[in-house]
């Protein structure tokens, strides 16, 4: 079955056979990459609110992951505490060695008060 934007617009020019949207998720499956986003405490202290990285082809475990943000310094090591750490990938509770494939979109949050030192 064509996709319904192919069939419809496959006789404009410059369009043929092309599809005219592409999903988010696609384009991160492509370039072998992970949406990461960042929530309450966890997004105010790293600064951050998401990004995209680069994983190894065949994908990698979310310890893996974890490690490579660690090596940014002293204030990612500190805010990636595993004892406070919430992580889920694709919107589901995820552990250090859970896959983590291109196009997954992992979560990262704290369990600390923002007012926590």
């Amino acid at each position: 079955m064509r996709n319904i934007s192919t069939f419809l617009f496959s006789g404009l020019p410059g369009r043929v056979g092309k599809l005219l949207f592409q999903s988010p998720t696609a384009a991160l499956v492509s370039r072998d990459e992970v949406a990461i986003m960042y929530f309450g405490r966890t997004s105010e202290f790293l600064m951050m609110t998401s990004e995209r990285v680069a994983i190894p082809a065949g994908g990698c475990t979310l310890g893996q992951l974890l490690g490579n943000l660690y090596k940014r310094g002293d204030r990612w090591a500190d805010e990636l505490d595993d004892r406070y750490l919430v992580c889920t990938v694709n919107g589901r509770e995820a552990h250090l060695f859970d896959t983590i494939a291109a196009g997954n979109e992992v979560c990262l949050s704290s369990t600390r008060s923002i007012f926590a030192g």
